[in-house]
């Protein structure tokens, strides 16, 4: 399989999950918050910048300390080559030749990288454990469990996309059909999606859920934030320097 082919299927929770919980590099010894702080770093050189080169050296810099973090470095950079399409889009809409589309590009693919490297690089109970520092309980349960549900919801609209294809329910050129399959489909997932609310719920309840979503845990920085706090200062210095 092509490392295209495998980034288009590493939008799977448990996947990420695995990555972020199973890694043992400089990365995943860093605190949350020294990466949320390199994250934004590289949100603000991205912001700041009004030249390609600059970001798409700062990129190279973010792909040499995943590699370096032993992280799975080539699926994370076609998961962020998404936002370019996005990017690449709105660029047509102002004036500008291939360098201002290449600096729209560079803006969303750059800090897409790093937002990636936190993910894969954080258990997400410490991701909402350092939301829940700074925002309600409420507002953070919502967090945890939008995060939880987009993913399900996802895998079973990819399992349904590839059921109605295989017992002959999408035909091309026959809208009616179509449509009328696909809204009797959206009607089954949302009833599912329901159902599944409600058990997670109770086996939430069961296994002790009182309010609490995430776990607390005092925010301070640790001795392996050098890496992603060095990484954000590289990329912003760049940013700043050219």
């Amino acid at each position: 399989m092509s490392v295209g082919q495998e980034g288009f299927r590493v939008i799977d929770v448990a996947r990420i999950d695995h990555w972020a919980a199973s890694g043992t590099g400089m990365l995943h010894r860093a605190s949350p918050v020294g990466k949320v702080v390199f994250l934004l770093l590289v949100v603000s050189a991205a912001v700041m910048s009004k030249n390609p080169c600059a970001l798409m050296i700062g990129y190279l810099v973010l792909i040499a300390v995943a590699v370096a973090a032993g992280l799975p470095w080539s699926r994370v950079m076609v998961l962020s080559w998404y936002a370019a399409v996005f990017a690449l889009l709105y660029s047509f809409s102002i004036p500008g030749g291939v360098w201002v589309r290449a600096l729209f590009v560079m803006k969303a693919i750059t800090p897409s990288y790093a937002m990636l490297m936190l993910i894969v690089s954080t258990p997400y109970p410490k991701i909402f454990a350092l939301v829940g520092a700074a925002l309600p309980e409420m507002i953070t349960a919502g967090l945890f469990m939008t995060y939880r549900t987009l993913f399900i919801l996802l895998d079973m609209m990819d399992n349904f996309g590839a059921a109605i294809r295989l017992r002959g329910g999408f035909s091309p050129g026959s809208l009616y059909k179509n449509s009328a399959n696909i809204s009797k489909g959206i009607a089954m997932l949302l009833v599912r999606a329901v159902e599944r609310a409600s058990r997670i719920y109770a086996v939430m309840v069961v296994r002790g859920y009182s309010g609490s979503m995430a776990e607390k845990s005092p925010i301070r920085f640790e001795r392996a934030d050098w890496l992603p706090l060095g990484a954000g200062c590289v990329v912003l210095l760049l940013v700043i320097i050219w």
